[in-house]
C-alpha cells in the first residue's frame, strides 16, 4: 500500500459488468455479490489445471468463476499481459474506447486486484497503455501492488510513420511492469534475452568455431587486478585509470593458454575476452523496444488481414513479436498466461504457440465468434503461417476449452446468451461439434 493515492468519484465502489457492455457501480457489501458467479462451459472437455480457456465475459467474473469453480487457476498464474481500452475518447469500429474517468479508474482497479491473489510467487504483471491514462494506471497498480513492486516503464515503438500534423508525433506506448515479489527478487526468475549468434565471428580461424569479445577490463580498483600485460606486439598495458583487469593475473595467464584471449589492432590493442557460442549470457532487456525486435501496430494489422481478408480488423492490434518478447522474460514453457482484455487473441497465440498455458477472456461475443476463436484454431490446425510461427518452429497442436460467464448486474440480450453462442460456435465449425482440439 502507497502512501499517497489516487482519489476519484465513487472510488469507494466497485464497478461491475452490467449487461453486454455497460458497467454498474456497486457497494462491495452488496448482497448480490456473496454467491460467486458460474460459467457455462461452451465445449465438451474436463477443465483441469493443464487447460487453456478462452472464457466469453467480463474480465472480472471470469476471474471469480474459474478461481471459485475450477482449478484451472490453482497453481497460480506467471504472467498477466492486458492491453486493456485507453479511455482516449475515441470509438473504434471494435469497441467504443471512451469511458468517464471515474469509472475507467475503478474498472482497472477492481481488476487487477482480483488478479492479485491468484498470482505466483514469482509473476509479473504488464500492462499495455498509452499517454491518456498512463500515469494514473500507474497509481492504481502503486496502491494495489505497491510501489516496491515497480519493476519498469517499457517503451514500445509501435508505428514508423510520422503524423505531421501534430503537435509531437507520438509513435510509442507503455507497458508498465509490476512483479508483487519485487525487482531484485523477481530478476532471479525472470528469463534474459537471447544474444543474437548471428553476429559471432572467428577472426583468428579458432578451431572451436565464431565467437564474440568482451573487454578485459572491470570497473573499481582492485588491488590483486592490476599487473601488467604484455601483448604479442610487445607492448605494455596496465588497465586504465579507475578500472582493472577483469581476472586475476593467474586466471589471465590460465585464459591466455586456453586461447580465450584476443588482441585486436594486429596483437597491439588492449586485451579482449572471446566467448563462445555455450558461454554467453543472455542480455539484461532494455527498456526501450523498437520496431525492429519487436514489430509494429502496422505489421499486426497486416497479420489479421491475412488471416481474415473479407473482415474488417481491429485499427490497433498488437503484434505476436512483441508478445512473444514479454512472454519469453516472464515465463517458461508451460507456465500459465492470463489477459483478460483478450481483443484480437494475440496474447493467447503467441502464448500457445510459446507452449504455455493461457486463459483469455473478452467481453465482447462478437470479437470471440470472429477473431479469437477462428484464430486460435488456425494456431491449432498449423494453417496460421504469420506472426512468431516460423521464429518458435510452430507446427500445431494442442487445445482450448470454451466458457461463458454471464454478468450478475443487468441482462444479456438472446444472441449472446450461452445457448446461442454455442450455437453459433457450432454452426461456423460444421456439424455439432463445440470441443476445439487438434
Amino acid at each position: 500500500m502507497t502512501d499517497v493515492q489516487l482519489v476519484w468519484p465513487n472510488k469507494e465502489l466497485m464497478l461491475r459488468a452490467s449487461g453486454l457492455t455497460g458497467y454498474e457501480w456497486v457497494d462491495p457489501t452488496d448482497r448480490r455479490l456473496e454467491n460467486p458467479p458460474k460459467f457455462t462451459q461452451l465445449s465438451d472437455g474436463q477443465i483441469t489445471s493443464a487447460s487453456n480457456i478462452v472464457a466469453v465475459g467480463d474480465g472480472l467474473d471470469v476471474l471469480e468463476a474459474l478461481s471459485t469453480n475450477t482449478p484451472a487457476l490453482s497453481g497460480g498464474i506467471r504472467l498477466v499481459y492486458i492491453d486493456p481500452p485507453f479511455n482516449t475518447q475515441i470509438n473504434f469500429r471494435q469497441y467504443n474506447d471512451s469511458m468517464v474517468r471515474s469509472m475507467w479508474l475503478s474498472m482497472m482497479r477492481d481488476r487487477l486486484a482480483a488478479l492479485k491473489p491468484l498470482l505466483s510467487a514469482d509473476a509479473s504483471i504488464w500492462v499495455h497503455l498509452d499517454d491518456a491514462e498512463v500515469h494514473r494506471a500507474r497509481a492504481i497498480m502503486d496502491e494495489v501492488f505497491g510501489e516496491q513492486a515497480f519493476v519498469a516503464s517499457v517503451i514500445w515503438q509501435k508505428k514508423m510513420t510520422r503524423d505531421s500534423r501534430a503537435a509531437f508525433s507520438s509513435n510509442h506506448d507503455t507497458i508498465l511492469v509490476y512483479a508483487p515479489s519485487g525487482p531484485k527478487r523477481w530478476k532471479t526468475s525472470r528469463n534474459l534475452l537471447v544474444k543474437d549468434e548471428a553476429n559471432l565471428r572467428n577472426r583468428d580461424d579458432d578451431p572451436r568455431g565464431p565467437w564474440a569479445d568482451a573487454p578485459f577490463t572491470a570497473p573499481g580498483y582492485r588491488k590483486a587486478q592490476q599487473y601488467d600485460i604484455v601483448t604479442p606486439t610487445g607492448v605494455v598495458l596496465r588497465p586504465p585509470r579507475g578500472r582493472s583487469w577483469y581476472a586475476t593475473e593467474q586466471t589471465y595467464r590460465d585464459l591466455l593458454a586456453e586461447d580465450r584471449i584476443w588482441f585486436p589492432k594486429g596483437g597491439g590493442g588492449s586485451p579482449r575476452l572471446k566467448l563462445f557460442a555455450h558461454q554467453l549470457r543472455g542480455l539484461v532487456p532494455f527498456t526501450v523496444w523498437g520496431s525492429a525486435d519487436t514489430g509494429t501496430n502496422d505489421e499486426a494489422k497486416r497479420h489479421l488481414l491475412a488471416l481474415f481478408p473479407d473482415q474488417e480488423v481491429f485499427d490497433t492490434p498488437k503484434p505476436e513479436t512483441l508478445l512473444e518478447r514479454i512472454i519469453h522474460i516472464a515465463t517458461n514453457p508451460d507456465e500459465l498466461v492470463v489477459d483478460i482484455f483478450g481483443g484480437s487473441g494475440t496474447t493467447a497465440a503467441a502464448a500457445h504457440k510459446m507452449r504455455r498455458r493461457w486463459i483469455l477472456a473478452e467481453r465482447n461475443t462478437q470479437t470471440v465468434l470472429d477473431f479469437i476463436a477462428p484464430r486460435l484454431d488456425r494456431v491449432i490446425a498449423g494453417t496460421d503461417e504469420g506472426g512468431i510461427t516460423s521464429t518458435v518452429s510452430w507446427r500445431g497442436g494442442g487445445n482450448y476449452e470454451m466458457v461463458h460467464v454471464s454478468p450478475r448486474f443487468g441482462t444479456l440480450t438472446a444472441p449472446h446468451r450461452a445457448d446461442a453462442v454455442q450455437k453459433k460456435l457450432a454452426a461456423r465449425r460444421g456439424a455439432s461439434q463445440s470441443r476445439i482440439i487438434a
